[in-house]
């Protein structure tokens, strides 16, 4: 649904110049894999928010609309900023 859906809608895209994303498959890239194990990904889809430092902020686990992601990473993003960490 995220790959066909979400990551194709003209909002998302719109929304996501501003951001820096990398998008990883566990099942078909061995860095996937390791990635998943390293940061203890639950199940997929899975975001994990990374500071500047590479520190996770926050996660969102499950899929979603477009509309609802960009509401949910624009809500992480304005609290990181209240709390002046730099995404």
């Amino acid at each position: 649904m995220m790959t066909r859906e979400v990551y194709t809608d003209e909002r998302f895209i719109e929304f996501a110049r501003s951001q820096v994303f990398m998008r990883v498959f566990e099942d078909t890239q061995p860095e996937g894999a390791r990635l998943a194990r390293k940061y203890n990904v639950p199940g997929f889809p899975t975001l994990i928010i990374m500071d500047s430092r590479g520190q996770e902020v926050d996660r969102i686990v499950g899929a979603m609309s477009a509309k609802d992601l960009i509401e949910e990473l624009r809500l992480i993003f304005e609290s990181a900023k209240s709390e002046r960490i730099s995404i």
